[in-house]
């Protein structure tokens, strides 16, 4: 059932009837977008830190006179509907030596309070909640929330860490259908430099969960919503009004040196048997011990080291079992690459093509199993730095790597530049590159223009090239409403580097994207996202074709439909006749509830994938069972025929359940079962299990039976403790 290539004529008719649909759609939406509703604090506002020699005094009426001394935030936005919030909201700030305060006033009169979850860190934006954003820095790169929800249980994100854990306090009181709050956070938590008269950046948000919107105080036409864990955005901190005046003292905010050593013992009959960077699971030495710290230099500078560190990914486990409809998976759970990783990335998003994953060359998942590393990473003024150095010594893997990178960038993000630099010794060969880059925005117009080039040089078997090369360029519109973007890439044959991740390589042409945001036709959210693409290989007969459009619809009336097409070619590398395998999907999905505790989910996709035509469809729910349980149920199944396989298909039925034990104390049970041929899957039963708890010192403990991305059931059973010395966890 291969396609000839006389019958690519017939995508190219398909690829430019899908991007007249889509224009036409566009214009419609475009039409229908009104002006934004007048920003509640912009990114020109300032307000000075008010410095307090005792701790405000925590009551349910938050009657302390202290709280009127400092910031006062009031007229927050709806950054879902895109209007002024219709909830009242009330935030105060404060700081002293060691601590800054924050409290919220919040009230929701006819719209019920939503409060199941009891654990720290599990079950984030399922509950109403209240944060505070703090970038210590000014320039966007030192970048922390925390938040809290009515019953006093907290989350925190940050751009040091995806693992960012510290000790701090919420307080909270619920009368009726309004409640307070009130955070604590230890300077120590952040990385600020000290001395007088700094300028921070700030923000305040809530979460109403029975009506799946989004409340910010700073607000800006580009900022945009999202699902959490996409939703808040760490990158959002350009548009907050700063916070001037603070007074710190020199070790106020310098985080405090940490290590962590583990312990772990694993038995069962597949007690050797953990997922590779490939995501196989297969045989691996079981490691014991290890060790990984943290050193500040400075208070914005850290060293980072790993000896003999774990690969188990009972961490992330966790994260995949826990039920809720999208769980919040850890891109890098390994505190080594975890800690500062945002150091260490590249800069250009739609480097690859924006329709496709962006290529970068240093790409950490991809390491596997290594022994020992050591990095520098931090910030200082306007730059951003990164060193790092990566080794590996076990017959399978061995590689001595360092990676060098280096980013510009002026408060306002208005231009950034970045050198970037990777040297990758393997026994099959060196390999190297360099990037440099550069992004340069006019904040009045919305222009965007960017630039990122990376030269690579290898003696690897494995590529026909000595030399190779990446190029992207890209011109841009970002307006309030909506952004229109094209660009330009130039892929060599060969390019790909091997600590790096490389989608396509040997390919060049153009491309080009749009997106929109509106709340017309009393909507309560409709946004779009459209992309096509034409590459050529370098010979010049076409490598790939594609287009990429996608919608959402919310209604007030909490019913979400999606709808998106996918309508590519790829030609087969296999073949030297120029066959190009269509990969097209019509997909829709029906939501009801999204955003809330109790999502409905169905979503149905059909269309010719490679040499066959492939139906999948998928239902998902959850939902909490009182203050202490939760429950997530999939349903889902993948039909495909074609004249070489016949018929076939799969079922896919998964249940989880998650028991909150305390605070610290979650316990989580997976069950999935697979039947069928063909799909993508291994039919079979897989049960799995979690525990994990969090001791008053910060120390950890994992308890894990199976695991919930393993194809079939594994015997095996985790026990690991990692002590924990010194500041908490990611900091």
């Amino acid at each position: 059932m291969l396609v000839p290539v006389s019958a690519f004529m017939k995508y190219d008719i398909g690829l430019a009837r899908s991007v007249g649909i889509t224009l036409a759609l566009i214009a419609v939406a475009l039409a229908l977008c009104v002006a934004p509703a007048r920003a509640a604090v912009g990114a020109s506002k300032t307000f000075p830190a008010t410095r307090v020699n005792a701790p405000p005094r925590f009551d349910p009426t938050l009657s302390d006179p202290l709280w009127q001394q400092g910031v006062t935030a009031t007229s927050f936005q709806n950054l879902t509907t895109r209007a002024s919030a219709k909830l009242e909201t009330t935030a105060y700030l404060l700081y002293d030596e060691k601590n800054v305060y924050v409290a919220f006033r919040v009230k929701q009169p006819g719209v019920p309070i939503h409060a199941q979850e009891t654990t720290n860190n599990v079950g984030f934006g399922q509950d109403d909640l209240v944060g505070v954003g703090l970038d210590t820095s000014g320039v966007n790169s030192n970048v922390y929330f925390f938040e809290t929800t009515p019953r006093g249980v907290r989350y925190q994100q940050s751009v040091e860490s995806t693992r960012y854990a510290p000790e701090w306090k919420a307080q909270t009181a619920v009368d009726g259908s309004s409640w307070v709050a009130m955070l604590t956070i230890p300077l120590k938590d952040l990385r600020a430099t000290g001395g007088k008269n700094k300028s921070w950046r700030i923000n305040f948000i809530r979460n109403v969960a029975g009506e799946a919107e989004h409340y910010t105080w700073a607000y800006d036409g580009l900022m945009q919503d999202g699902q959490p864990p996409n939703w808040p955005a760490l990158t959002d901190a350009r548009w907050w009004p700063t916070w001037n005046g603070l007074d710190i003292a020199a070790s106020g905010a310098r985080p405090k040196p940490r290590a962590e050593i583990y312990g772990l013992s694993s038995i069962g009959g597949s007690r050797d048997i953990f997922q590779q960077p490939n995501l196989v699971f297969a045989p691996e030495p079981v490691r014991n011990v290890g060790l990984d710290f943290v050193y500040p230099f400075t208070s914005t500078i850290a060293a980072v080291g790993t000896l003999n560190p774990d690969f188990s990914n009972v961490e992330i486990d966790q994260q995949t079992i826990v039920p809720q409809e999208f769980p919040r998976a850890l891109v890098e759970y390994r505190p080594f690459f975890a800690q500062g990783a945002q150091y260490f990335s590249n800069n250009l998003y739609v480097s690859g093509g924006p329709t496709q994953p962006p290529n970068e060359i240093l790409y950490t998942p991809n390491i596997g199993t290594f022994d020992r590393g050591l990095k520098v990473e931090g910030t200082y003024g306007l730059e951003s730095i990164g060193a790092m150095t990566i080794r590996g010594t076990t017959p399978d893997q061995q590689f001595d790597d360092q990676a060098f990178f280096f980013k510009h960038a002026l408060a306002d993000h208005s231009f950034v530049y970045w050198v970037n630099s990777v040297l990758a010794h393997e026994p099959i060969g060196n390999d190297s590159t360099l990037e440099t880059g550069v992004d340069w925005h006019d904040l009045k117009s919305g222009f965007v223009s960017a630039y990122d080039q990376v030269l690579e040089q290898s003696n690897l078997p494995t590529s026909p090239h000595e030399f190779a090369y990446s190029r992207t360029g890209l011109a841009d519109v970002h307006r309030a409403n909506y952004e229109v973007g094209v660009g330009y890439q130039d892929i060599s044959p060969g390019y790909g580097p091997i600590a790096g991740f490389t989608n396509v390589n040997d390919e060049r042409g153009p491309y080009a994207f749009t997106d929109f945001t509106t709340s017309a036709l009393d909507l309560k959210n409709w946004t779009g996202f459209f992309a096509v693409d034409r590459f050529l290989t370098h010979a010049g007969t076409v490598h790939q074709a594609d287009f990429f459009g996608t919608t959402d619809l919310y209604t007030k009336a909490l019913l979400h439909l999606n709808l998106t097409q996918t309508t590519s070619s790829l030609d087969d590398p296999a073949l030297t006749n120029g066959v190009m395998l269509p990969f097209n999907q019509s997909a829709f999905t029906l939501g009801y509830r999204d955003g809330t505790p109790t999502p409905l989910d169905f979503t149905f996709s059909a269309g010719p994938f490679s040499t066959y035509y492939l139906q999948q469809f998928n239902f998902t729910t959850s939902r909490p069972l009182g203050t202490h349980f939760n429950i997530a149920f999939t349903y889902a199944g993948t039909h495909e025929r074609s004249l070489e396989m016949g018929i076939n298909g799969q079922i896919l039925r998964s249940i989880g359940v998650g028991e909150s034990l305390g605070p610290t104390t979650n316990m989580s049970l997976a069950l999935r079962a697979i039947n069928g041929t063909g799909g993508f899957a291994t039919p079979g039963v897989n049960f799995s299990a979690g525990l994990h708890h969090i001791f008053n010192n910060g120390s950890e403990l994992y308890a894990n039976w199976g695991s919930p991305s393993s194809p079939t059931m594994l015997d095996r059973f985790i026990l690991k403790y990692v002590l924990r010395i010194g500041g908490g966890a990611g900091t």
